[in-house]
């Protein structure tokens, strides 16, 4: 299992990834975003307001529709599998899967309070899926698979579990600077807690940030036809402070890059992080974010 990998950059050339520990990365993940799930419940609503839209764009790129057999990658507290299983009716089915079985729990009582039961939650990593061959017509991932030390080989096992000539339709975030709601708040605790940007292709929200980046994630793992597409989602919160209480609750690499530093430190930091936030907002307070969203779909 591999450690690193190659990325395109976006000028055109390739960089390595660090050398990390991909069992104990995983570990880590499933930690943290245990430990984010009930920031997730506080503000699914909020988040779904947002992005709602990426649903619906990564059910449509896989081909999802009556009947169809899907499976959700990194799903998280259910998502796209909602979405897909609407889409999918009594006669589809979705497989659920997560490496945090927290948020496979708040999934499930979504599921639930929304009258779906066509989806079942998988507690288990890309990397530890196991299905017979052919045993799906789609998957999807919205913003999960980046997260995986290996994405192509995670790729490459998914393609492994769809019936031939069906697609994978997964999502990333854009460059920092495109995807201000991430970057605000990241680049504000590095530069107070002296913190060097973490290398090219470190996993996570922001490691798969350009279309040749996205798509070599996809073709890596076996699939063709590979298209990606962009646009746009904006976050709306009534006051900077909403706006860093929503990202201190449920994005665990930047709670992360916080977390150990003294009490005081932790406080100063997220202040200036409101701080900055509160350089966006508008004469009510409020603050609207743009972000640029890249959509990949390729074929078995």
């Amino acid at each position: 299992m591999r450690g690193c990998a190659s990325y395109p950059t976006p000028e055109g050339g390739a960089v390595e990834a660090p050398e990390i520990d991909p069992v104990e990365f995983r570990d880590g993940q499933r930690t943290q975003w245990n430990q984010a799930a009930q920031g997730w419940r506080k503000w699914s609503d909020v988040i779904d307001d947002a992005l709602s839209g990426v649903s619906d764009r990564l059910v449509e790129l896989a081909g999802i529709g009556p009947g169809t057999r899907v499976l959700d990658v990194a799903a998280g507290y259910g998502e796209p599998s909602l979405t897909a299983a609407r889409a999918a009716g009594a006669e589809g089915g979705v497989v659920a899967s997560d490496i945090s079985a927290e948020m496979l729990a708040f999934g499930r009582e979504r599921a639930a309070a929304a009258g779906v039961g066509t989806i079942e939650f998988v507690e288990a990593g890309a990397m530890d899926l196991d299905f017979p061959a052919a045993s799906f017509d789609a998957a999807v991932s919205r913003f999960g698979i980046i997260f995986e030390p290996d994405g192509e080989g995670a790729a490459a096992r998914v393609r492994e579990f769809l019936r031939p000539g069906s697609r994978f339709a997964i999502a990333s975030w854009g460059l920092p600077e495109q995807v201000p709601f991430l970057a605000i708040p990241m680049k504000t605790a590095m530069e107070r807690l002296e913190v060097p940007p973490p290398p090219p292709g470190t996993p996570g929200p922001l490691s798969r940030p350009t279309p040749d980046a996205l798509s070599a994630l996809l073709e890596g793992g076996g699939f063709t036809e590979v298209e990606v597409k962009e646009m746009e989602v904006t976050f709306t919160l009534d006051s900077a402070e909403q706006f860093a209480e929503l990202l201190q609750e449920t994005v665990p690499p930047l709670v992360a890059m916080i977390a150990p530093r003294p009490p005081d430190v932790q406080a100063q930091t997220w202040d200036a992080i409101t701080d900055a936030f509160q350089a966006h907002a508008s004469d009510d307070g409020s603050v609207t974010l743009s972000n640029l969203v890249l959509l990949a779909a390729g074929r078995a």
